[in-house]
C-alpha cells in the first residue's frame, strides 16, 4: 500500500473512532485498503463452498431492491421484513456505494458484499446501532478473512479506550455472539437473496443454519479468550 493510502486509512480510523457513526469512513477505508492480494484470500477462502464457487463464476447480483414493491409481500416474508428494517430505519439501498463490475472479475467480491450488507443484518438479527454493526463485523469475520472487519473491530476497541468504556460489555457480547453465529452458519457469500424474497425469514435462517438466540452459556468460552484468561481458570481463582 502506498504511503498516502496508509496515512488516509489511519485518519480514517482514528475519525470512525471518535464517531463510529460516520459511515463514510468505513468507505474509506475499504478503498484505501483495496488491493488483489486481500479479494484473492477471500476468493480462496469462499471458493471451498460449492455455493461460493459458483458466485466466483456465476457472479449473481441481488439487482434493484425497491422497497416500495417489497413491502407489499407478505409478513414475514424476507424481502418484507428487509424493506421494513430499511424504512423504519431511514436506510436506502442505493446510500451504499457499489461498484460496477465486469463478469468473472474479483472487485465481484466487494460489490457483492456491500450490495447485501443490510440483508445480512436481517437475517443475522444485528441492529444498526454502533454495536450491532460491530456485531455483525463478527460474523463477517467468522465467516470470511475479511481484514477490513478486523480493522472495524479494533476500531470499536479503541473506541471504547478513548470514549466510551461504559458500552464495553455491550459491543463486547455483541462481537462475540457474531463470532459465535457466524461460525455456526452456512456460508452466506454467494446466496441468492434474490430468489428468496418470498421466502419467511424463518426458512430462509433455517437454510442457512443461523440461530440468532445465542445465550451467554455460547460465548463464555470465546469471551473469556478475549480476555486472555481461561473458563477454568476464572473458576479456580472465583471465591467459593
Amino acid at each position: 500500500m502506498n504511503p498516502f493510502k496508509t496515512l488516509r486509512m489511519f485518519y480514517s480510523f482514528w475519525q470512525l473512532s471518535q464517531d463510529p457513526n460516520r459511515l463514510e469512513q468505513v468507505f474509506a477505508i475499504a478503498d484505501s485498503g483495496e488491493n488483489t492480494k486481500i479479494f484473492e484470500e477471500i476468493a480462496a477462502h469462499v471458493s471451498c463452498h460449492p455455493r461460493g464457487a459458483h458466485a466466483l463464476l456465476a457472479c449473481p447480483r441481488v439487482g434493484e431492491m425497491n422497497l416500495a414493491e417489497l413491502v407489499k409481500l407478505p409478513e414475514g416474508t424476507l424481502g418484507r421484513v428487509f424493506a421494513d428494517h430499511m424504512i423504519q430505519n431511514g436506510l436506502d439501498p442505493k446510500a451504499i456505494p457499489v461498484p460496477n463490475i465486469a463478469p468473472g472479475e474479483l472487485r465481484y467480491i466487494k460489490a457483492h458484499l456491500r450490495e447485501t450488507h443490510d440483508i445480512w443484518h436481517v437475517v443475522t438479527g444485528f441492529r444498526t446501532d454502533v454495536a450491532g454493526e460491530i456485531g455483525l463485523q463478527a460474523f463477517y469475520l467468522a465467516q470470511l478473512p475479511s481484514r477490513l472487519s478486523a480493522i472495524l473491530i479494533a476500531m470499536a476497541f479503541v473506541h471504547l479506550a478513548t470514549k466510551n468504556i461504559g458500552a464495553r460489555d455491550t459491543i463486547v457480547n455483541e462481537i462475540m455472539r457474531g463470532w459465535t453465529i457466524g461460525k455456526r452458519a452456512q456460508p452466506f457469500f454467494g446466496f441468492e437473496w434474490a430468489r428468496h424474497w418470498t421466502t419467511p425469514l424463518a426458512e430462509v435462517r433455517r437454510m442457512l443454519a443461523v440461530d440468532t438466540d445465542v445465550h451467554d452459556a455460547a460465548i463464555a468460552p470465546a469471551r473469556s479468550y478475549v480476555f486472555g484468561v481461561s473458563s477454568n481458570a476464572v473458576a479456580e481463582t472465583s471465591p467459593s
